[in-house]
């Protein structure tokens, strides 16, 4: 009895095994089965049994067209200059020629750095005046008077 036993456990273990594997593989065939589209003809008899012939609309002048429009010549713009856009002369996909101005920037920061510069302009002026007076003199190297001239060609530059 012991031997049967020994056999007949794991033959039914199997057996189980199995029956759960192929009933899992039903239910998921039902499942899959399910959710894929079938196309179901749906022929409607032609009335009188006649064929009809299929009339083209109207023709007018209009034509439409699906697609979409690219430009000839295209290009991308940047700024020489950091600012805050004030005002766009152009739309998009306008038509613009050379030199036209396209945007206005703020130009109020421009204008401090400028007043900034002329003011550094006009110290460097007065030391390169005062180092050339006391370079004659042998008072100061010539050297600083140099400095002072390269600073005032980068500053005017």
């Amino acid at each position: 009895m012991k031997k049967i036993l020994s056999y007949l456990i794991p033959a039914v273990i199997l057996i189980g095994i199995f029956g759960g594997i192929a009933f899992k593989l039903k239910k998921n065939k039902a499942v899959s089965a399910e959710r894929v589209y079938h196309n179901e003809p749906t022929e409607t008899p032609v009335p009188n049994g006649k064929s009809v012939e299929p009339v083209p609309p109207a023709a007018t002048g209009d034509l439409q067209f699906t697609g979409v429009f690219e430009p000839n010549r295209e290009t991308k713009i940047s700024a020489e200059v950091q600012g805050k856009i004030n005002q766009i002369m152009v739309d998009a996909g306008s038509v613009v020629g050379k030199g036209q101005t396209l945007v206005q920037l703020d130009n109020s920061l421009l204008q401090l750095q400028l007043q900034s510069v002329d003011v550094q302009i006009e110290g460097l002026t007065a030391d390169v005046n005062r180092y050339s007076i006391l370079a004659k003199a042998d008072a100061v190297q010539g050297v600083q008077l140099e400095k002072a001239q390269l600073g005032l060609k980068s500053a005017q530059v």
